[in-house]
């Protein structure tokens, strides 16, 4: 898909979208959407109601990277110039609600609705729906979603040896197999590093591990190893839309498939469900979204974004469970911040 028909699909989708879904800022919710029976006016969900299934997802993205880079790249030009720059509040999140939580993740994929947007993702707490789309995952990661550069090509590359390549070896010198593993290693362990070296392998770790992450032993991709080269240009291209796309697709019915719908519930219903890029965003949103999800989060309650922890490591605290989310569903008062993302 090229970024120019993207886009018009968004725009012209979220328009369909919301001029039949959210006319509920300037009228009052019905009863019957408070006491989360169907309503009628929202399209069908996925998996009907109280029927979601409860499986596990394996998610390759990473957010521990972040506050490792915090750590080892203290008090450096290097981490100030990665604040400085597009990928700055990614380290403002707030720490204590990105311990990934594979159940609500999966909670929130299986409750969405049928939409004819194939990157835009509707779903439904209790019965009040919520938009994850590319407005929501901009504001969310702070990370440009403009326009890809004209011909840039948007799919994943094979992985393969590439130590015939200079940038390449520039960066990881001549051995055949690079992990993201090793490049944490030497970042935390070479203290001869130059500091443009540093800077460069922080980045493609942020990209490769917590963006774009698409497999579960994770290599750099040459095609950002290539754009780090000039990194200034590096932290202009639209890693937000990027990430986002990777992402959105693997949440949404797959469009090569004779039953789309039907592949995406088989998919939901079995043991592991494979989730690429950045899914923390769908949590992050919920989190807002539902402000009272926040108290099934088992660690102490604290403000403390990435960049204000002491440890090269997120906070460790046990699993939220799915008893805990429906338990927050079934609540009377529970009260979704629908003005904070639906503005038509």
């Amino acid at each position: 898909m090229t970024s120019s028909s993207s886009s018009s699909s968004i725009s012209a989708a979220r328009r369909k979208s919301e001029s039949h879904l959210f006319k509920w800022e300037d009228e009052a919710i019905p009863d019957e959407v408070r006491n989360n029976k169907p309503d009628k006016r929202l399209p069908p969900r996925l998996f009907a109601t109280d029927r979601s299934p409860t499986g596990r997802l394996n998610i390759y993205s990473k957010p521990d990277i972040l506050p490792f880079i915090q750590h080892v790249l203290m008090n450096t030009k290097e981490l100030q110039y990665i604040k400085n720059s597009c990928f700055g509040k990614l380290f403002e999140l707030p720490a204590r609600q990105c311990h990934v939580s594979c159940k609500l993740i999966h909670a929130f994929l299986t409750r969405q609705l049928l939409c004819e947007d194939n990157n835009t993702l509707w779903t439904v707490f209790r019965s009040d729906p919520i938009r994850f789309g590319l407005q929501e995952f901009g504001t969310i990661t702070g990370l440009p979603c403009g326009e890809f550069p004209t011909d840039y090509d948007t799919e994943l590359e094979v992985q393969s040896n590439n130590i015939s390549d200079p940038d390449w070896v520039k960066l990881f010198g001549k051995e055949k197999i690079v992990t993201i593993a090793d490049l944490r290693h030497k970042l935390e362990t070479d203290a001869r590093m130059l500091g443009w070296k540093k800077l460069q392998l922080a980045l493609i770790l942020i990209v490769d591990s917590v963006l774009i992450a698409h497999q579960q032993k994770t290599r750099p991709t040459l095609k950002y190893v290539k754009m780090v080269q000039s990194v200034d240009a590096f932290f202009q291209h639209p890693w937000g839309r990027e990430s986002f796309l990777k992402t959105i697709t693997c949440m949404k019915p797959p469009q090569e498939c004779k039953d789309p719908i039907g592949e995406l519930v088989c998919l939901l219903r079995q043991d592991s469900f494979r989730l690429k890029g950045f899914p923390l965003a769908l949590q992050l949103l919920a989190f807002q979204a539902v402000p009272q999800l926040q108290t099934i989060i088992h660690a102490p309650v604290d403000t403390l974004s990435i960049s204000q922890l002491e440890e090269p490591h997120l906070p460790l605290h046990s699993n939220i469970n799915y008893v805990d989310i429906l338990r927050v569903e079934a609540e009377q008062n529970v009260r979704t911040s629908l003005s904070l993302f639906f503005k038509v």
